[in-house]
């Protein structure tokens, strides 16, 4: 699941906000902060912010139409915060 965009940001820090404390403990470790630096920060595809697309079948089996419609145009961590700040 962690290979999934839109799934990533949530289920990254889901597991260490709510799960056991150990896990916020293990942060300390360079390697996983580095881990979850790159999963949270990553800027994914990019367009432009005027582009403007819906999905009009599903499932969206044109490859690059997907892709098209997964981009965002300032990262999935500024994504996920304004589609969904509930989660965050």
């Amino acid at each position: 699941f962690f290979t999934v965009p839109y799934l990533r940001i949530p289920l990254i820090l889901d597991f260490f906000a709510n799960g056991d404390p150990g896990r916020l403990v293990a942060l300390k470790t360079k390697s996983l902060q580095l881990i979850v630096d790159a999963a949270l920060f990553e800027p994914g595809l990019w367009k432009p912010s005027d582009y403007f697309e819906q999905v009009t079948e599903i499932p969206v089996v044109d490859e690059e139409k997907l892709q098209n419609l997964l981009s965002t145009p300032l990262g999935t961590l500024f994504n996920e915060i304004a589609k969904s700040p509930d989660v965050m």
